[in-house]
């Protein structure tokens, strides 16, 4: 398996319009995606770097929403049921359990944070699955000069790869038991040291050979 370098991660991006987003999200929470790279046709990019700069420049909610509109991209057509996260939580109570899973990553309780957003979790919010919240959990646990905590993000196409390459038995789409988020981090870092890489070189990896192989390539 071949790891990207390290400008790759950070520039690891995609395309959107603000627009999808702003009327979606508390007002406030989503100002700052006007203020990214801007592209033609009313087109920004958001950048992995952006999406870890995020706790430090903006706040948590900003974090979370930046998760989403990086893992969204260009899919405008996901925008709407993605958003429902901003729409059907309490906003308060959004910061809240955000800010209390960070406390638990400043501790360095990273399997804990994870444990504590999942359903039935006291940090869970509804429609708010792994995949996205991993996402927040890896931004939040980052240092503002994109230096990396513990946190990675763990979602449906990672788990294809461990399912196929790594022969794991674990379900492609979730939710996976926080025993398997710490085997995954275990795992992660474990080659990030011994390939000489980012930690997020591992999952990116990981995510683009699970994305071919879920799609039969």
């Amino acid at each position: 398996m071949e790891f990207p370098t390290d400008d790759e991660v950070l520039a690891h991006g995609f395309r959107f319009r603000p627009t999808w987003w702003t009327p979606r999200v508390p007002a406030g929470w989503g100002e700052f995606l006007s203020q990214l790279s801007a592209r033609e046709r009313g087109y920004h990019a958001i950048t992995r770097a952006d999406l870890l700069a995020a706790p430090s420049c903006h706040g948590f909610p900003q974090a979370l929403l930046a998760g989403y509109v990086w893992g969204t991209g260009d899919s405008a057509f996901l925008v709407g049921r993605r958003a429902r996260v901003f729409r059907d939580n309490d906003p308060q109570r959004v910061v809240d359990a955000l800010a209390a899973a960070a406390e638990s990553l400043r501790a360095g309780d990273t399997v804990g944070a994870y444990a504590s957003m999942l359903r039935g979790r006291p940090n869970y919010l509804k429609h708010l699955g792994p995949s996205f919240f991993t996402k927040f959990l890896y931004a939040a646990d980052a240092g503002g000069d994109g230096r990396l905590g513990r946190a990675l993000i763990l979602d449906q196409f990672v788990a294809v790869t461990l399912r196929t390459v790594d022969k794991w038995s674990i379900p492609r789409y979730g939710p996976w038991e926080p025993s398997t988020y710490e085997r995954w981090l275990d795992h992660a870092h474990a080659i990030a040291a011994a390939e000489g890489v980012r930690a997020d070189a591992v999952e990116m990896a990981y995510f683009n050979l699970g994305r071919k192989i879920a799609a039969g390539r």
